[in-house]
């Protein structure tokens, strides 16, 4: 195959011929206050750096929202926060609460009213709501300031009362306590005073438990509201208390019990496994069909196999439950190794699952959102491919022939490269080629020595204008004799475009080429569902 010389020669803006003398688009995309704020709510840091594991949160992450806040835009930070957390944009959940908690501790009246108030937009789990309290009580000596005051009363007693009585009793029984925080402990600090009667029973029962709410209901004329929540409490306690595996299928099946609401000896049973199935979230089973395969809940040619066959090949449901192809890709490598990551779990693969995964994979295409960008997509191949990506059980050559057929499949503009060692080679890819297809594609390059910049360089020098530059490389993220920032400079300012750059680190802990005042560069260490939001808000200009 052909290869592209890409020395800093042929690159150089001073050679060029028919140049776009456009010195402001050459320059770094300046970053705001209001840039680090999104980064923190998408990701977690308010570097331009992405990374797989988690961050523990403190104060020296509050520093830039103190500085918004005191420049007068704590309603617009609320504001902030409410998006990321109501749209869909964060990669992961704490940021965006322990933000909201910070909002709530400034002595600034207006942000702290506006963060109140979004506590029940914010937290939409109990889970959510116990963060919100403990990210509270760890800023409270550094923000200088109390903790249950009568803001916080009336926003944790608004949580509770403003739900739907159905919709809490279920909070309250699936997650009934996180983090060293129970709802008995929110109700007793927030002197909750329930909206309704129905509130009121659920508040009766937190506190004092499921014996006084009988004896106080069981001989009143109740509403139908009431009557369904008692029916719920009852079905819940039955399950708690029930050494019959037949009385829990039924309670399951009757009510809709989750498992969070059942004894760990409920859920060794095979049979009630078999009944949660039913009703298991796509993403839930994802994760679980190697633990269902080794525990013989799923067997070839048993109707709970056909079952699941069925779920991961339905189009609404997977299209209901957002799953990206990358998901898929996941789970497939990880069922199709026989063996949890440890080694513990093992388990015989169902050729009819592996088939319904692959069949799952390409219909989840439809779901990723076009976003009309021009794409030049690098594979760096001068390492081993048989790495496997941090973050998950998928190989690092598999990660970036998936993101490739993403952007094949759903962009109209893009080129595909692998490169190595001043080498660049084109990639004929197509939206109508298997994953098997593209790696191979990817990986029939020679080896060599890894240069992150080639991939600029080649389109500078072939002149193709790109919005967007996503490097996939493993650990080796060093550089040539032009450093990627240089190269991403000399692109932007020769074809006149605010280009960005991304270079994935799979396997990496930790590496810098971004550079931190430019906030069209960004560089993600590993890769999971987490970085899948990351890479779109950001050629979104969303962070």
């Amino acid at each position: 195959m052909e290869t592209t010389d890409c020395s800093v020669t042929k690159t150089s803006p001073s050679s060029s011929q028919g140049q776009v003398q456009c010195p402001q688009v050459g320059d770094p995309l300046e970053v705001t206050d209001m840039t680090r704020l999104r980064r923190f709510l998408c990701f977690g840091s308010e570097g331009n750096t992405y990374s797989v594991k988690e961050q523990q949160l403190g104060m020296a992450n509050a520093l830039v929202l103190i500085r918004l806040i005191e420049d007068g835009q704590g309603c617009e930070v609320v504001e902030e926060i409410k998006k990321f957390s109501q749209e869909g944009r964060a990669a992961k959940t704490n940021p965006a609460i322990f933000a909201l908690a910070v909002c709530s501790q400034h002595k600034d009246a207006k942000t702290k009213q506006a963060a109140f108030e979004a506590v029940k937009e914010v937290c939409h789990l109990a889970t959510h709501l116990f963060s919100f309290v403990q990210f509270r009580k760890d800023l409270k000596e550094g923000m200088k300031c109390g903790m249950w005051g009568r803001a916080l009363r009336k926003a944790v007693s608004d949580w509770y009362n403003e739900k739907d009585a159905m919709t809490l009793a279920l909070a309250v029984t699936k997650y009934k306590q996180r983090i060293g925080w129970s709802h008995k402990d929110l109700l007793r600090l927030s002197h909750m005073k329930p909206a309704n009667e129905a509130i009121a029973v659920i508040n009766k029962y937190i506190t004092k438990g499921w014996k006084e709410v009988q004896a106080m209901y069981s001989n009143k004329e109740n509403s139908d509201e009431i009557a369904k929540v008692l029916q719920y409490l009852e079905a819940v306690e039955k399950a708690k208390h029930s050494p019959d595996e037949m009385e829990v299928i039924h309670l399951i099946e009757e009510h809709g019990l989750e498992p969070e609401q059942l004894l760990t000896n409920h859920l060794k049973s095979k049979e009630v496994r078999k009944t949660l199935l039913k009703e298991m979230p796509v993403s839930l089973l994802l994760r679980n069909l190697g633990k269902m395969t080794s525990d013989k809940v799923l067997q070839p040619g048993t109707s709970d196999s056909v079952l699941v066959c069925e779920t991961l090949q339905n189009e609404s449901a997977l299209k209901k439950a957002k799953v990206h192809p990358f998901h898929i890709l996941v789970a497939l490598q990880t069922y199709q190794k026989g063996q949890g990551n440890r080694g513990k779990v093992k388990w015989e693969t169902d050729d009819a699952i592996l088939q319904a995964l692959d069949i799952a994979f390409s219909k989840c295409f439809v779901n990723v959102e076009p976003t009309g960008k021009r794409f030049v997509l690098g594979v760096d191949v001068s390492t081993a491919v048989s790495s496997t990506v941090l973050g998950s059980y998928v190989s690092t050559t598999a990660t970036a022939a998936v993101m490739s057929m993403v952007i094949a499949r759903t962009e109209m503009d893009f080129q595909i490269l692998a490169f190595s060692e001043g080498a660049v080679v084109p990639c004929a890819i197509t939206a109508d080629m298997s994953l098997a297809q593209v790696t191979a594609e990817l990986i029939k390059t020679p080896g060599g020595e890894t240069d992150c910049a080639l991939p600029i360089l080649w389109a500078t020098e072939e002149e193709k204008p790109a919005d967007v530059f996503i490097v996939f490389t493993n650990n080796l993220t060093v550089v040539g004799k032009v450093h990627p920032t240089e190269a991403l400079k000399m692109h932007r300012q020769k074809m006149g475009v605010s280009s960005k750059l991304i270079v994935c680190g799979l396997t990496s802990n930790g590496f810098t080429i971004a550079d931190p005042e430019d906030r069209g560069m960004l560089d993600i260490c590993g890769f999971d569902s987490g970085a899948l939001r990351v890479i779109h808000s950001f050629v979104l200009d969303l962070i």
